[in-house]
């Protein structure tokens, strides 16, 4: 099982790799079958092909995210609060909880948007 640094690592590297849109860094951090649900109750994506189209995507859009405050880690779980900023936009929060194999590799991301968040 990974630790509490390891963990908090990768989520900062996470934040580092969806903020500069990059997608190969991004995507291998997530184990093979990896689960994304974003935003939650809306899509998932299963499988590291789903999820590196899905990033693919979104990384075409002009935005930067920022950590709005600490990352959290209970056992095998992570939780974080970004700040996301795009152009035309007003500023608004993302919640994401993260939960990690024995390899420290994201097996489950599932992301909280919330426009309003920040008005």
């Amino acid at each position: 099982m990974p630790d509490r640094a390891e963990i908090i690592s990768v989520v900062e590297d996470y934040v580092k790799y969806l903020g500069s849109h990059d997608v190969d860094n991004l995507v291998a951090l997530f184990a093979a079958d990896a689960v994304q649900h974003e935003p939650l109750g809306v899509k998932t994506y299963r499988g590291v092909d789903e999820i590196r189209a899905f990033d693919t995507a979104n990384a075409q859009v002009d935005f930067t995210v920022s950590l709005l405050g600490p990352i959290s880690v209970t056992g095998k779980y992570a939780a974080m609060q970004l700040r996301v900023q795009r152009v035309g936009m007003a500023d608004f929060a993302a919640s994401d909880l993260f939960e990690f194999d024995e390899n420290c590799k994201i097996v489950s991301l599932s992301v909280v948007l919330d426009p309003q968040a920040l008005c």
